[in-house]
């Protein structure tokens, strides 16, 4: 079992029961299985008080009460008239008491004066209340011990990220230096609303997102149903007297939740205490508006103040902890919440693990878990078009366009007439001068068979002919064969080309049938884009990557869904890509498992069931010369290519969307798969694109005669 770090303690998974063939690992803070066995802070037996609807005073009053029975400040807000403002309030009691002071009404130079003295003694905010207009504002501070104060901003608009007067800004800035949002309130008069907010340093690495800004009720619940359907939930909601508001999202689990908006003061203590009365605790009361009667509220409630701490577990046949530690490691880190790695020597599966750090509800990965492949599904397609270059039934000389035969939404020939020029060795090493990525705008490609064909019915999804003809109707962006262009439209089209000769439905069901089933792959397959149309086998997928270098980070966006014609918002990942139908260039999933049989295939010095050696080493030798003609990618469904001693080779792909990566790569005689279900920013580890920290321990490692592949339904290569 691999090394425990201080505090920490293994503990046997009861999901599966250990068999003499498997080897679980679960490692766990002892606190998370404590959390999951009591019950949460808002069913004990006074834990939090509540008001609202106060006079400064009879706040005060409340207040000092509390403060002397062991409370704290959790949410504060001040509404109604700004002469005399009304008060609602949640105070906590917690194991160990936080000195807090609270400053009411204080006018923008006071805050500043405010925060500036008690930063000196070491005191920063953790709440901030705001009311009246930008030039006539009031706030309530909330401050406790801090060992870096918290940033403050008052009076931001909203506006664009590159604006720092504005809220987008701050969030920009919070971002990049680590900072999370701890309390926001908006405030204004109509036509000029403005933001008060308090970021503090985020520690736990939550990954948050408040791009929404202030938004009508409808469209707000909209955005909290997709950010609860990618597993999200709301930290705080702050309305805006004009009758908006505005939610910030984490990337955590705290047992069910529920966000309530717009609520006049008999709704609010109605959901209130029927929420309460079920144990959930209020963690964010604000409400908004120039009277109590005109007052709306808006309020979070969860299960638990604090998340839900991570496990992590590793699964797979065959462990070896050194290798656990590093990917236990890297995940933990950013955190990644699912990873699957598998390892060939020669032609055997040596290692296929499934790696999870997450809530213990969270599905486990396993070997067998699929991942979106994103670019790696090129390779793929590669290997499936070479099968048919054995065959004799394509050549790399073969004009693309006489297989297709394409046309326009117009029914027309390609508007380029250099589109006849492109041959399938063009599509393969990225050189056929078609716009990279402009047929995977669905968008563009329904307003232009609407344009196209008035009065017919068109809707979303589009379908793989209508991205067929939209291709046909661009320009080139350059002449086929004059420069390398990474291409995703190539990759594309030459699936549709072995799903055309192969007389198949699909591109993949060729692929299906014609390369995995001789391999006796079967976790191969089209990925599925809507959350509801995931399968239960699939990873489930997390946070984006944002930014470049130094400035990359991680966030949990929503967008208008391509999925159908309402276009409803939903989360990254889960409906702003078609994947369905673009399995040549990025739309496959598969199993750790099963790629690693097609490194097998590269690797191996004999014929396959699927391919001979020399078809593989006729691909390998053109992505070679490729690259050395180009300056550039190989292609030929790999990225990189070299010559390795007694007739071995060096072969990478790597895939990238914005929530998963993935990387398949084979040096000599051996290789490896690994898998993300996030995209990777800054975890401290080198897995792209040759994974020294893993295959380091690998080759070093004596496998025996270890073949795993019989246990994931692959017979051995050598013997298939």
């Amino acid at each position: 079992m691999a090394p425990i770090s201080p505090g920490r303690e293994a503990r046997l998974s009861n999901r599966r029961p250990l068999t003499p063939t498997r080897r679980d690992l679960v490692l766990a803070t002892g606190a998370a299985f404590a959390a999951a066995a009591m019950p949460s802070a808002a069913r004990a037996a006074g834990s939090f008080l509540a008001w609202h609807g106060k006079t400064g005073s009879e706040h005060a009053k409340l207040r000092a009460d509390a403060l002397a029975r062991g409370y704290c400040c959790l949410s504060l807000s001040i509404y109604g008239p700004p002469a005399a403002p009304l008060y609602a309030a949640v105070m906590i009691k917690r194991p160990m008491p936080v000195a807090q002071r609270e400053y009411p009404l204080l006018k923008a130079a006071e805050l500043a004066r405010t925060l500036e003295n008690e930063a000196k003694q070491g005191f920063g905010a953790v709440v901030l209340g705001a009311i009246g207009t930008a030039a006539d504002a009031r706030f309530v501070l909330v401050v406790e011990p801090q060992g870096m104060p918290s940033l403050v901003r008052t009076g931001l608009t909203s506006g664009k990220p590159n604006d720092p007067a504005s809220f987008e800004a701050a969030n920009l800035k919070a971002r990049i230096d680590r900072l999370i949002p701890r309390w926001v309130a908006s405030y204004g008069a109509a036509g000029d609303p403005r933001f008060a907010g308090v970021w503090s340093p985020n520690d736990g690495r939550a990954i948050w997102n408040a791009d929404g800004g202030l938004e009508v009720d409808a469209d707000l619940q909209q955005r909290i149903a997709a950010q609860r359907a990618g597993w999200r939930r709301p930290i705080l909601l702050a309305p805006n007297p004009d009758g908006r508001a505005l939610a910030v999202f984490v990337d955590s689990q705290a047992g069910s939740w529920q966000a309530r908006h717009a609520l006049n003061e008999a709704q609010y203590q109605q959901e209130f205490d029927a929420l309460t009365a079920q144990g959930s605790l209020p963690i964010c009361v604000q409400a908004a508006g120039g009277s109590a009667r005109a007052a709306r509220f808006s309020a979070v409630f969860v299960q638990r103040e604090t998340p839900v701490e991570k496990v992590f577990t590793a699964r797979g046949p065959v462990a070896n902890a050194d290798i656990d530690n590093v990917l236990m490691n890297a995940m933990m880190a950013q955190p990644l919440r699912q990873a699957s790695l598998a390892i060939v020597k020669g032609t055997r599966l040596v290692y296929a693990r499934g790696y999870t750090y997450a809530e213990p509800d969270w599905p486990l990965a396993e070997p067998t878990t699929l991942f979106r492949l994103a670019s790696v599904s090129k390779t793929v397609t590669a290997l499936a078009a070479f099968q048919l270059i054995e065959e004799g039934k394509l050549k790399l000389t073969d004009r693309m366009q006489d297989i297709l035969a394409l046309t326009t939404p117009h029914g027309t020939a390609p508007a380029d007439p250099r589109f006849r020029e492109i041959t399938v060795a063009h599509l393969l090493e990225h050189v056929s001068g078609l716009n990279p990525n402009a047929f995977g705008n669905d968008v563009a490609i329904f307003d232009a068979f609407k344009a196209a064909r008035p009065g017919q019915p068109f809707a979303l999804p589009v379908n793989a002919a209508m991205v067929d003809s939209y291709i046909a109707s661009l320009k080139l962006a350059d002449n086929p064969g004059a420069k390398a262009e990474y291409n995703n439209c190539g990759y594309y089209l030459l699936a549709r080309i072995v799903g055309k000769l192969r007389r198949a439905a699909t591109p993949i069901a060729a692929i299906q049938q014609h390369l995995c089933a001789p391999l006796k792959i079967t976790r191969i397959r089209a990925s599925r884009a809507p959350v509801a149309s995931q399968l239960p086998d699939e990873a489930r997928y997390g946070a984006s990557g944002v930014g470049k270098g130094a400035n990359a980070r991680l966030d949990i966006p929503v967008f208008r869904s391509v999925m159908s014609s309402d276009r409803p918002l939903a989360p990254v990942g889960y409906g702003q890509q078609n994947y369905e139908i673009r399995e040549g260039s990025g739309g496959l999933s598969g199993a750790a498992t099963d790629l690693a049989r097609l490194i097998a295939v590269w690797i191996s010095p004999n014929d396959t069931p699927a391919l001979k050696r020399e078809t593989v080493k006729a691909m390998l030798d053109q992505g070679i010369a490729n690259a050395g003609r180009y300056k550039n990618r190989s292609g030929y469904g790999l990225d990189a290519t070299a010559n390795r001693p007694n007739g071995t080779y060096y072969g990478q792909k790597g895939g990238d969307l914005a929530t998963s990566q993935n990387v398949l790569q084979f040096n000599g005689e051996w290789g490896f798969v690994l898998n993300w279900a996030s995209h990777v920013t800054d975890i401290g580890l080198r897995w792209y694109p040759n994974f020294p920290e893993v295959m380091n321990i690998a080759t070093r490692t004596n496998w025996g005669a270890t073949d795993l592949f019989p246990e994931f339904g692959m017979p051995s290569l050598s013997a298939a």
